[in-house]
């Protein structure tokens, strides 16, 4: 009985010491950021059109004005697009050298 007691006890005490297999390394996550930026995704106003008795001179003003905003709003778009680009492309080169 006595031997038992040994037995048992020395086998509990040798399941103490022996240590866990190590965990493997936690994957590296690379977060990138390719938000625009704030100023150019800033609504501008719409001009106003004409309102009551007007001119063919104030509807020519308006669809100048009309055409600056919307041309401006284009310019924006592609900045946006190529900032995107160029940061896909950084993030791209980045993985393929690991």
């Amino acid at each position: 009985m006595r031997t038992i007691v040994i037995l048992a006890a020395s086998a509990a005490l040798a399941a103490c010491e022996s240590m866990p297999p190590t965990p493997p390394p936690a994957p590296t996550i690379r977060v990138y950021q390719c938000a625009p930026s704030a100023g150019t995704t800033e609504p501008e106003s719409v001009p106003r059109p004409p309102v009551g008795d007007y001119t063919q001179e104030d509807v020519a003003l308006y669809i100048t004005q009309l055409h600056q905003w919307g041309s401006r709003g284009w310019l924006k778009v592609a900045r946006v697009r190529e900032r995107s680009t160029r940061c896909q492309a950084m993030a791209d080169d980045e993985e393929e050298t690991d």
